[in-house]
């Protein structure tokens, strides 16, 4: 068989100055690429990455050129590059004359001449009418004569769904005249998700020729690969750590709540860390997460006799109300009273005293938490991914801006669509005949949770393309 031919595709990312290119380079790259500050005509030289690659042999080059500043100026240039003064003044009076100036010619015609499709980024924050730019930068987009994909920067923070959608609404109607715009998509330098990525490469599909088809598709396969890689490691991670919280603690009954508390903190810490690590990010993992969580701490005492109704409702009801959000500052760090209350209040107590050990028939003193505040860890959990998978790595460090409402509203759907399967998986955590293969049920239910959440932020996600691949990049983790 006939080995297919590799294809080698170039996109080139171009914008306004100080918009915000080297930042998205970064983020989709997963590199300190570049030079980021917040100044204009940062990026000096025309820079090539590859941003994919096969087996095959095909790539796709990502370039990441100077910023656009004097765009007017620069759209008479270009129009008279190729009469002998126009050369003169770029070739040779601008070159020392003016070097930001040349060096965006010379990124311009690159892009002309080599680029098979070009990536216009805009600050969304303004109206496109107000952008004094943005009709010679057009201009300069149609002497190209390059199919142009506008990417909208700057749509503000991830979960308002109206407000991206409107100013979404409001660009492409701005842009519709302009008949070498492609599309318009929505990729935030600073809060992009993965789904966002593949949208921009199944637009890119139909602005290239024939010939170029088949490599393009088997670099959209890859693509798909590495980020499912990644979300089964991911889950991987988050059913471990969710089954160390699940766990039995034992130990003195006056301190048994204050282990599980630390226990169950350390662990959603260790997750963090773990999910920075797999997508390449920075930050501190153990600082107060999750603090826009609704909060109701219990202050429920244990009596030194068996309260009949306080702790077997503790036992039964395993109230958990604002616990991750409690747990995940720290374990004590909000008052030891306060927080132990709230465990008390969310864990199976059993053996706080003589005749409950006798009642439960359980010799030393222990704690679990409750179904329900398993679920609410579980929802927690979820949450970390989402923040994480939409930080752009261009902001620098990892900083937990707080779960948007809408992001709660839909794990919170999500997870109850599937409470039996966590039920039954909580039941088998302790089940000596269970036991060993509820890691791989969990992590498999993880990974359908997180992309059912997925598909209900971003509904043109391919939702059973990535369950097939997210199940074979299981099987090859597991294998």
């Amino acid at each position: 068989m006939t080995p297919p031919e590799p294809v080698t595709l170039q996109l080139c990312l171009v914008s306004h100055t100080n918009v915000g290119k080297t930042t998205l380079t970064r983020t989709l790259l997963g590199a300190e690429v570049g030079e980021v500050r917040d100044a204009a005509h940062v990026t000096q030289q025309a820079e090539a990455h590859t941003l994919l690659h096969t087996d095959a042999g095909d790539r796709l080059l990502w370039w990441d050129t100077p910023g656009l500043g004097d765009s007017a100026r620069l759209h008479r240039r270009l129009s008279q590059a190729g009469n002998p003064l126009g050369w003169f003044l770029s070739q040779v009076w601008d070159r020392f004359r003016d070097p930001s100036f040349f060096l965006s010619q010379r990124a311009m015609l690159n892009a002309r001449d080599h680029a098979d499709a070009v990536l216009y980024l805009v600050n969304a924050s303004e109206a496109p009418q107000d952008a004094g730019y943005l009709a010679p930068e057009l201009k300069i987009l149609g002497w190209m004569g390059k199919p142009v994909l506008v990417l909208l920067n700057q749509l503000g923070a991830p979960g308002e769904a109206g407000h991206q959608a409107a100013e979404l609404a409001r660009w492409q109607r701005h842009l519709q005249p302009f008949a070498w715009v492609r599309a318009v998509l929505p990729l935030d330098a600073f809060s992009r998700c993965w789904v966002q990525e593949d949208a921009l490469f199944q637009a890119l599909g139909p602005c290239l020729p024939a010939h170029q088809q088949a490599g393009h598709q088997r670099l959209v396969e890859r693509w798909w690969q590495v980020q499912l890689a990644r979300l089964a490691r991911a889950m991987t991670a988050m059913a471990q750590a969710l089954l160390r919280a699940a766990e039995t603690q034992q130990g003195a009954a006056d301190g048994l709540a204050d282990a599980l508390a630390r226990r169950v903190a350390e662990g959603q810490a260790a997750l963090t860390r773990d999910l920075l690590d797999l997508h390449g990010l920075h930050g501190e993992a153990g600082r107060p997460h999750w603090q826009s969580l609704q909060r109701s701490l219990l202050t429920l005492k244990t009596p030194t006799q068996v309260a009949h109704v306080g702790l077997l409702g503790a036992i039964t009801s395993g109230a958990a109300t604002g616990l991750g959000a409690d747990l995940l500052a720290g374990g004590l760090s909000m008052g030891a009273g306060a927080v132990v209350g709230a465990v008390v209040g969310a864990v199976t107590f059993a053996g706080a005293a003589l005749a409950a050990n006798r009642l439960r028939g359980v010799d030393v003193p222990s704690a679990r938490l409750s179904l329900v505040a398993w679920r609410e860890l579980v929802e927690v959990a979820l949450l970390t991914y989402l923040a994480v998978a939409h930080f752009g790595r261009g902001r620098g460090d990892f900083v937990d801006d707080g779960a948007p409402a809408d992001w709660r509203g839909v794990v919170r759907a999500v997870v109850d669509a599937q409470a039996t399967e966590l039920a039954a998986c909580h039941a088998d955590m302790d089940d000596p005949l269970d036991g060993a293969d509820v890691a791989e049920r969990l992590a498999t239910l993880l990974g359908n949770l997180a992309l059912r959440a997925l598909k209900h932020l971003y509904p043109t996600m391919d939702l059973r393309t990535a369950q097939r691949g997210l199940a074979q990049a299981r099987s090859e983790l597991s294998g």
